[in-house]
């Protein structure tokens, strides 16, 4: 139990560093039937802290009936707010020889196990910028998780998700870990076989790393049929989703959350 969430730990064996996938299950009191996995951006992290974003997500799915799962893939390093505003720092640290595909499968372990738990009820899958990529890569079965079986997903999410990131953003992230082995690991084919029954793409209107255009090609491209595509701006949204025209904003959690209801349930 963590504040007035009835939460429950559980760790399976990663690819890399610590070999730690650290997942957290949130218990609503009146169950939809809806499992949503989280999944965080690149060199991010979604635990139950106070001042994790994907807390302040999980509390807003729960309130509406859905069960979330905060899936926080295996690193050398997990004391982030250590090395405070030293970015940099924080990524070699914990991240410094890590490729996309370890990163990708850490996620594929995790669904495939989420997919078990949740028996016959509905996945849907929710990611963060780069993470909104391995949801598509998992929707398109790009990859089998290392038990061999494949999760059936029903809907995708993504936030902060686009094709090809500015071009001096891009130049400076892919040199980074994980995103510099990005290109040689995801399969190019992927927004072809897509196979859910509905995907939903938010961007937030000052978005630092892809543009709007950049969002909209990419839902345009999921073979899906135009009616079962939405793309929403949130107004004054940075990237993470975090901020509002510079300041904290954590109603952006209940916005997207609330335009997920509103077209989906």
């Amino acid at each position: 139990m963590t504040g007035r969430l009835r939460s429950e730990d559980i760790v399976l064996r990663g690819t890399y560093g610590d070999m730690e996938i650290r997942v957290v299950k949130c218990v609503p009191e009146s169950p939809i039937g809806v499992h949503v996995v989280l999944l965080h951006g690149v060199h991010s992290s979604a635990n139950m802290g106070l001042h994790n974003k994907f807390r302040r997500l999980a509390e807003t799915l729960v309130s509406r009936g859905f069960t979330p799962w905060l899936v926080e893939t295996s690193r050398r390093l997990r004391n982030r707010a250590d090395f405070a505003d030293d970015l940099g720092a924080w990524i070699r640290g914990a991240f410094d020889g890590k490729t996309f595909a370890q990163e990708q499968e850490d996620f594929f372990i995790a669904i495939d196990e989420i997919a078990k738990r949740a028996a016959h009820e509905s996945v849907w899958l929710w990611g963060f910028s780069l993470g909104g990529m391995i949801a598509l890569s998992a929707a398109a079965r790009a990859v089998r998780p290392l038990s061999g079986s494949s999760a059936a997903i029903d809907r995708l999410i993504m936030s902060g998700t686009g094709l090809v990131a500015y071009s001096d953003t891009q130049k400076r992230m892919m040199k980074m870990p994980i995103i510099s082995t990005l290109g040689s690991s995801l399969s190019p084919d992927i927004l072809g076989r897509v196979r859910v029954s509905g995907c939903i793409l938010f961007r937030g209107s000052e978005d630092e790393l892809f543009s709007e255009r950049s969002c909209i090609d990419l839902l345009d491209a999921i073979d899906l049929p135009p009616e079962k595509k939405h793309f929403h701006a949130i107004d004054g949204a940075d990237h993470s989703m975090r901020l509002r025209y510079g300041r904290n904003a954590p109603d952006i959690m209940d916005e997207m959350v609330d335009f997920i209801v509103g077209k989906w349930l």
